[in-house]
């Protein structure tokens, strides 16, 4: 793929030949056709698509938080492109020629902050209110001035997802209402920390517990 320098020609979007023109974020660009495959159905490129479709599908119900959690690392690439192109290589296993997504393996952010170590969500008097417990195993006390946290539900195959803007400290509660958790169910919780003054986040938190509700 080229970048096209505005000349005596300028940009062009369609086809020419076998070259197709057109723009991204501003910027025109030509690419060449994309060329048949004599035998598009091997067995490795049968099973690269279905990984690929697979982290897609996996990854598309939380795009709006991962245009947030990939702002800053994306480049040229949208941001969800490079939350796929991330966890297609970090999160598919082939188990027995079928590609499966490893939740525990899946990368939700990119970022310069450092991390805190912990976050715990539980409702800790349960009566319904959810609190966060973000903490760092040296129980040091350190500021940050927010953060995001994903939950997928295991059995409803649904996510959650919450956008914490406000300044704390490690080894701090924090109120998370809004969080409607079941028990007896499997919850797998992911987070980064955040600076909504500035879009930057961190690598994703080491450790995520997410408790089951009561009622």
């Amino acid at each position: 793929m080229g970048t096209i320098k505005q000349g005596i020609l300028g940009g062009f979007s369609g086809k020419v030949g076998t070259v197709v023109g057109a723009s991204w974020k501003g910027k025109a660009y030509m690419r060449g056709q994309a060329q048949h495959v004599k035998n598009p159905r091997t067995a490795a490129q049968t099973y690269n698509r279905a990984a690929l479709q697979l982290i897609t599908d996996t990854l598309r119900p939380i795009i709006p938080t991962l245009r947030l959690t990939f702002a800053k690392s994306a480049g040229k690439m949208s941001e969800f492109n490079k939350a796929v192109q991330i966890n297609y290589k970090e999160a598919i296993v082939n188990q027995d020629g079928t590609p499966v997504v490893d939740y525990s393996k899946l990368v939700l952010s990119r970022g310069s902050i450092k991390p805190f170590d912990q976050l715990i969500i539980n409702d800790m008097s349960q009566d319904g209110n959810y609190y966060m417990y973000p903490k760092n195993n040296d129980n040091s006390s350190v500021r940050y001035e927010g953060l995001i946290y994903f939950i997928y539900d295991v059995e409803n195959k649904s996510w959650y997802t919450k956008i914490y803007e406000y300044s704390f400290r490690t080894g701090s509660m924090l109120d998370s209402y809004g969080i409607v958790l079941h028990a007896n169910q499997s919850y797998l919780g992911f987070a980064c920390a955040y600076d909504p003054s500035t879009g930057q986040v961190s690598n994703p938190v080491t450790e995520v517990q997410v408790y089951g509700g009561y009622h």
